[in-house]
């Protein structure tokens, strides 16, 4: 709301009940709307006012950020005051009507959560599709339906990240709910601490592919580019290959033979007419462009030829 350059404006209006049970009630203004909200402390009922306030502008169509893009609460849940504003989490909008689990949504990753639950009990993998795209530019709305099994569930948000989180966490509330005795066991803060370990490790993989270019590579070395992450061994097995491959043999299967040897990817596609070979990785990126894929092929299996010819005066480029 600050971003919008409103500042909200607070109000502890009532108090009510016995002083070791009290019961507090906040007003909040803000961008011509106001609710109100009851809770057992002054800070969660100030806490769930401004959640109110912030369901409020999305149902009038303000642009609300994940996770309180979501519509105000029926009337008569909201105003209960005898379940505390920090048990209840935002209001769910599945068919089944599941209970809230109590824990708020931007606390947790449900797309975890219904993973390994559905891991663990061998329940099979939760599928997700963006089934619906709808508003303004400016207030896009978004909504993604996860399916298991004979279940789907629907939600939707201003982002499809949202909608996917809010999608599955309607579908895991109704399954920790209608298979409660089967999935006592199931502990979520171990569940979330799998997933986190799992993301590590796909992150470390992935990191640990990726070529990085040298920052101390000067311009006078770009010939020497494809060569910078070759060892010795590499570059003589080669070049072993490229002295066998024939001038008339196919520059499409050559340079592919020829770049299995050194650990080099080679992709080819068609851009504005031109057919394009990069071989990678390589600092800088070489790509080679001509008229049909044989001709482009044919350039890039010279450029590599060249490169592997080279020998710097002393050798030490490639340690041999």
């Amino acid at each position: 709301m600050m971003k919008a350059g409103e500042v909200p404006e607070y109000e502890c209006i009532g108090q009510c009940g016995p002083q070791h049970q009290a019961t507090f009630e906040y007003r909040c203004k803000s961008s011509g709307l106001t609710v109100t909200a009851r809770a057992r402390s002054k800070k969660e009922a100030k806490q769930e006012a401004a959640k109110r306030m912030l369901a409020e502008m999305y149902a009038r169509g303000d642009a609300v950020p994940p996770p309180y893009a979501r519509p105000p609460d029926p009337p008569g849940l909201a105003d209960d005051p005898v379940e505390p504003a920090h048990t209840r989490a935002l209001p769910s909008t599945s068919s089944d009507g599941a209970a809230a689990s109590g824990v708020s949504v931007d606390t947790r990753s449900y797309v975890a959560l219904l993973k390994e639950l559905c891991e663990q009990y061998h329940a099979g993998c939760p599928a997700y599709e963006v089934v619906g795209d709808a508003g303004p530019p400016h207030c896009r709305l978004f909504t993604v339906a996860v399916k298991l099994g004979g279940h789907e569930r629907r939600a939707a948000a201003s982002t499809k990240k949202a909608a996917k989180q809010l999608a599955a966490e309607h579908l895991y509330k109704y399954l920790r709910l209608h298979l409660a005795r089967l999935t006592e066991d199931f502990v979520e803060e171990d569940a979330l601490n799998r997933a986190h370990e799992r993301a590590m490790e796909r992150y470390v993989e992935e990191t640990a592919s990726t070529f990085r270019p040298p920052l101390d590579q000067k311009i006078s070395e770009y010939h020497l580019g494809l060569l910078r992450h070759l060892d010795a061994d590499k570059a003589a097995s080669g070049r072993e290959a490229m002295a066998a491959i024939t001038e008339d043999e196919d520059p499409v299967s050559a340079l592919q033979t020829l770049c299995a040897k050194l650990g080099l990817g080679v992709a080819s596609e068609t851009v504005g007419g031109l057919s394009v070979v990069r071989v990678s990785p390589s600092a800088p990126e070489v790509a080679v462009a001509a008229q049909g894929p044989k001709e482009a092929h044919a350039a890039a299996l010279r450029y590599v030829r060249r490169a592997l010819a080279h020998r710097s005066p002393d050798d030490t480029l490639l340690g041999c």
